[in-house]
């Protein structure tokens, strides 16, 4: 679905993409941000405690308007601010890890053969309206520079939790809630295309390194591109169909030989997970400074696991707040201060709305779900 949209709508998200000025980004993103009540589950104040120390963490580093120095305590490892992947790596794998290691008594868990598994007509049918909506939100995120692909997974997640009558299933294993975070991840993917080849605007870090191949062999990307290098684009297109293709038969072959990762003891497996975190943490700006980062992020992830708290919108506060102080301190040196500006445009409106909407139905599912009883209630 979002290579279609690349292919058929690239010029019409492209140029919807060119509406959205500070203001809108600004709005887009408050709008986003209530996805964190759909992944903190029944514990919304636990959530909203994890969304504000991932917003304090995104502060780290140079103000961009002013250029002054925040919580950088004369490091200047830390004056570009926190580097996403470790920071992922440390708050997801790390806690695992140490969550295991630290049990007093550990064992390897049995696991079930996988022989002759495999996701039936039935389970694609009932995920489907998921996978639909969460292909949209990875189109219309995508298209939008520098939204990327976690907050178009962990929306269609959320909006897939709160629609689906097995919601209370949800991060136990549920089919439905896999198929729509890959749904909205896979969707971003052909979509960060669309800003890169219409107005030569990459969409997230993968595209600014394919603008740097395009640059090297002398293409510029935009609207020029189409007229000088049609061919080009054409064999762009092709080759991303072929790749969606390539990627369902390699999958569909190894994915027998690799799953029996899950049959290698815990024991084993996770000291050899610990060395691919380093690697990959490392390998992003190959600076020892990262692995640091990884590590002090595995405490406070391994910490925030033991106190019961999720981890989810920390990470989408910390991913989206670096945007929202940006485009809120941009919108207000346009409009001298007055915020007025935030409802300057349609786009503003359609997204308060939304924002509005989607927190009337939180503070309704919350007043409507049964109260527990207490002692003398259930004695009678």
């Amino acid at each position: 679905m979002s290579n279609l949209a690349l292919i058929l709508l690239a010029g019409f998200l492209a140029s919807f993409a060119l509406q959205f000025g500070p203001p809108e980004f600004f709005t887009l993103i408050i709008f986003a941000l209530t996805i964190i009540a759909g992944v903190s589950g029944d514990r919304l104040a636990m959530g909203v405690i994890s969304a504000c120390l991932g917003l304090i963490l995104a502060t780290v580093g140079l103000d961009i308007v002013y250029g002054t120095e925040r919580f950088v305590f004369n490091e200047y490892e830390l004056m570009a601010g926190l580097n996403f992947i470790p920071v992922l790596i440390g708050l997801f794998a790390l806690p695992e890890i140490l969550n295991h290691f630290t049990k007093p008594v550990f064992q390897d868990l049995e696991t079930n053969a996988l022989k002759g598994a495999h996701a039936t007509f039935a389970d694609f049918k009932r995920c489907f309206k998921s996978i639909f909506r969460g292909s949209l939100f990875g189109v219309v995120l995508g298209a939008i520079p520098g939204i990327g692909g976690a907050p178009a997974a962990f929306l269609s997640y959320s909006e897939a939790k709160r629609t689906s009558p097995r919601s209370d299933n949800f991060g136990k294993g549920e089919i439905e809630g896999v198929a729509a975070a890959e749904a909205g991840n896979n969707g971003v993917a052909g979509a960060t295309m669309i800003p890169l080849l219409a107005l030569g605007v990459p969409g997230d870090v993968i595209t600014a390194v394919i603008l740097g191949a395009f640059m090297i062999h002398g293409l510029t990307p935009g609207p020029i591109m189409f007229q000088n290098n049609i061919d080009m684009i054409y064999a762009i297109f092709i080759g991303i169909m072929l790749s969606s293709a390539y990627l369902f038969l390699i999958g569909k072959l190894s994915i027998k030989y690799i799953s029996k990762i899950s049959d290698v003891p815990n024991r084993v497996l996770y000291p050899v997970v610990l060395i691919l975190c380093t690697y990959g943490a490392y390998a992003v700006n190959n600076n020892l400074f990262d692995v640091l980062v990884m590590l002090v992020m595995g405490l406070v992830g391994f910490t925030l696991l033991r106190l019961d708290i999720p981890t989810a919108p920390f990470l989408i506060a910390f991913v989206l707040g670096p945007l929202l102080e940006d485009n809120f301190r941009q919108s207000l040196l346009l409009s001298e201060g007055s915020v007025d500006i935030f409802v300057r445009s349609p786009i503003c409106i359609v997204f308060w709305c939304l924002t509005a909407i989607t927190l009337g139905m939180l503070v309704k599912s919350y007043f409507s779900k049964p109260k527990p009883m207490t002692t003398a209630e259930s004695g009678r």
